[in-house]
């Protein structure tokens, strides 16, 4: 609440203060209890274990469910003989929680998790729908058996969509739940942005009714030829994991693609699914391939399944070119999800240009299916064409589409900051990480902030990224804080931050093509070892695993920064070694795509070192041409705009 004396936090819900060791910290707050039998949905005392820490040592975490443990079963038993108060009792050390809202884990007396959280606001989700909880016990034993074993009750008159919704927070076991509360909020959202969609235009009603009695006769011999096919075993789930795919939740489409090869091991497109959305343990894409070949014989010829499966198998065979070609070649009519498919596999080969031309082709269509994957994918490679103003009309459209969405949120700023907008960047990022903290968003706001001169605070932001971020992402998180720190002079600090690509724990990585490239930048002496690494990366690619990024390109940068240097438009050239006109070829290498779009400054890298060897060669007013063409494209490109002053 806002008082004149400022903000005061009047009710902490649950939550609990850990001391530095994970444990409870020393307390003397106790809850007030009345001295009657306490209320179903009043927050009560645990009688469970202690608490056990998860993954940070201070933490509160207050929610309308019970965030702590709940009594043991034995102890229900307990509740259920003896209604009083004393049974309730708090004592040192102990966790509350509201029975009324409790996970069916907590009453057994596990550790909560956010998928109790989920389950919690699951009954919320029940009782605002109906008007009252789902659950009419009135004593706790009978609450507790109910909350472990009855089904909740039907949601009568509410929408499919938004039942199914309740109906996974409320699962009783906890892995059947949303994984996490963003994953539920996006659910919810994207429900919302489906429901409240401006409706598809009609014809006028007297046109209709001409056409339908003219066209009568035809209509039932289409429809003949064309109705659907019977909804059969796992095809539901197969339909909700492409769903969940398209707004990036990985591990939700996983999970859905799981439970419909539980019922359908044969399923051809949940088989095909698992292969092509990419991220699926060892265990599940090698058994999603052999049911694929399973299934292979039994799908029709020329169907879209038939394609997909064809494009499935190849790619775990040949790789995405030759997985395009079987999905294009299959002669399946032509559909939005195919096409989808060629896009995707396109963009996956690295054929850029062609992947933005397929990915135009499906945004003009109003269709609503895939749109988060396209509008993604289709904004990156905009960028990395260097068309800010088309990127940021994509961005822009992508948070539209999903209203809260932190993935949808951060493009749009990024795209805002590639078309020199860096106040409203700045607005946009800080946002998409109010609504999901994590090594993406932190990095996302890090390199608007680098863009717009604020390198301190992008340092740091970068640094907390760092720290969260797996070992895929490491390399490329290592590559712009050392950039930057370069930048300000911090030579040794940056040497730091990129030593674990060289020879540390992230030397083993596909990804860490940009982390080398920076390496290379910084310690010149040591180009050859560095571009020899990077050689090694090219050579070990193959079909199946293509290179990450564009390494062959990058130990070319590597190698002629050793014999040139033009300060890559962000540090003063210095003196310089006499032009070779031969290192031209390594500027006009293709750029690595992943480093162009994570690390700032490395997308005009390259133009800018190109622009140096013209300026050394003599020609100083066709380098400052070269880079103003270039910051004509989008306005705040500084660097760019002051080296090109310094040619002319």
């Amino acid at each position: 609440m806002v008082t004149p004396e400022g903000v005061k936090v009047l009710d902490f819900g649950l939550a609990k203060l850990l001391g530095d060791d994970g444990g409870p910290a020393a307390t003397s707050l106790t809850p007030a209890i009345p001295s009657s039998k306490i209320a179903l949905d009043e927050t009560m005392p645990s009688e469970s274990a202690p608490f056990r820490a998860t993954s940070t040592s201070t933490s509160a975490s207050a929610s309308a469910s019970a965030s702590a443990s709940a009594p043991s079963t034995a102890s229900a038993r307990t509740v259920a003989a003896s209604m009083e108060i004393a049974s309730y009792q708090t004592h040192a050390g102990q966790l509350i929680g509201t029975p009324l809202y409790m996970a069916p884990e907590q009453i057994d007396g596990a550790s909560p998790d956010e998928r109790s959280e989920v389950f919690s606001v699951g009954v919320l989700a029940h009782e605002i729908l109906t008007g009252k909880p789902p659950y009419t016990a009135t004593s706790m034993a009978e609450l507790f058996h109910q909350i472990k074993s009855d089904p909740p009750p039907e949601l009568a008159g509410i929408p499919d969509p938004i039942v199914e919704i309740v109906r996974r927070a409320l699962a009783k076991a906890p892995e059947a739940r949303y994984p996490t509360m963003q994953a539920l909020r996006t659910a919810v959202a994207a429900e919302r942005a489906r429901r409240f969609a401006p409706p598809a235009r009609r014809w006028p009603l007297a046109v209709a009714a001409v056409l339908l009695v003219a066209g009568a006769g035809v209509g039932v011999w289409w429809w003949r030829a064309h109705r659907p096919a019977p909804i059969g075993p796992g095809d539901e789930l197969v339909k909700r994991a492409l769903d969940e795919y398209d707004v990036f939740y990985n591990d939700k489409a996983l999970s859905s693609l799981r439970a419909a090869l539980a019922t359908a091991p044969d399923h051809p497109r949940a088989n095909a699914y698992m292969i092509l959305f990419g991220g699926a343990p060892q265990a599940d894409r090698e058994a999603a391939i052999a049911g694929a070949r399973r299934a292979l014989p039994a799908t029709e010829e020329h169907s879209k399944d038939r394609a997909l499966v064809d494009a499935a198998i190849t790619y775990t065979q040949q790789g995405a070119p030759a997985a395009r070609s079987a999905l294009t070649g299959a002669g399946a009519p032509s559909d939005r999800e195919l096409a989808f498919w060629a896009a995707e596999l396109s963009y996956r080969s690295g054929n850029y240009a062609g992947a933005g031309d397929e990915y135009k082709a499906l945004l003009a269509d109003t269709a609503p299916s895939l749109r988060g994957r396209i509008y993604d994918h289709y904004s990156s490679v905009l960028l990395y064409l260097d068309d800010p103003v088309e990127a940021l009309r994509i961005g822009k459209m992508y948070r539209e589409a999903f209203p809260g969405e932190a993935d949808a949120v951060g493009v749009y700023a990024t795209t805002l900051a590639a078309a020199g907008k860096s106040a409203e960047a700045i607005v946009a990022a800080e946002e998409a990480l109010r609504l999901a903290e994590g090594e993406d968003t932190l990095a996302g706001l890090a390199k608007v902030l680098a863009l717009a001169g604020e390198r301190p605070r992008a340092k740091e932001l970068y640094q907390r990224s760092l720290e969260r971020a797996g070992a895929s992402r490491r390399p490329v998180r290592r590559a712009a804080l050392a950039l930057l720190q370069w930048m300000d002079g911090e030579l040794d600090a940056a040497k730091a931050t990129v030593a674990p690509c060289l020879s540390g724990g992230d030397a083993q990585a596909r990804e860490r093509g940009a982390c080398l490239f920076v390496a290379g930048i910084l310690e010149p002496d040591r180009a050859t070892e560095i571009a020899a690494q990077l050689d090694t990366l090219a050579a070990e690619a193959t079909p199946i695993k293509p290179a990450y990024g564009a390494p062959t390109s990058l130990a070319g940068l590597v190698r002629a920064r050793a014999t040139f240097f033009g300060g890559g438009c962000v540090l003063p050239p210095g003196p310089q070694a006499a032009a070779d006109p031969k290192l031209d070829a390594a500027y006009a290498a293709p750029l690595d795509f992943y480093a162009a779009y994570h690390v700032p400054f490395f997308a005009t890298w390259a133009l800018c070192e190109r622009a140096a060897l013209k300026a050394a060669a003599g020609d100083r007013a066709g380098a400052a041409t070269l880079l103003e063409g270039v910051a004509a494209k989008a306005p705040n490109r500084s660097w760019l705009v002051e080296a090109a002053k310094r040619y002319r």
